[in-house]
């Protein structure tokens, strides 16, 4: 799976780096995002909802993993 580090950046940067990334993903591809802005969980989930991409996360100390794969 790939792998983005948007670490250190705050909103909207991390979700508008990931959407970058999600427009070059072919369906059934998965990519992991990992982010530390706290409000990354409403933008990721708010992108998934739109796009209809399917969305798994988790907080690992200040850490968001973010599994996105495209339908």
């Amino acid at each position: 799976m790939e792998k983005s580090d948007f670490t250190g950046l705050k909103c909207p940067l991390p979700v508008l780096k990931a959407k970058r990334v999600i427009n070059k993903m072919q369906k059934g591809e998965s990519h992991q995002f990992l982010s530390d802005d706290p409000s990354s969980p409403i933008d990721f989930s708010h992108l998934c909802e739109v796009e209809n991409l399917e969305l798994n996360y988790e907080k690992t100390d200040e850490i968001y993993l973010f599994n996105i794969r495209k339908r």
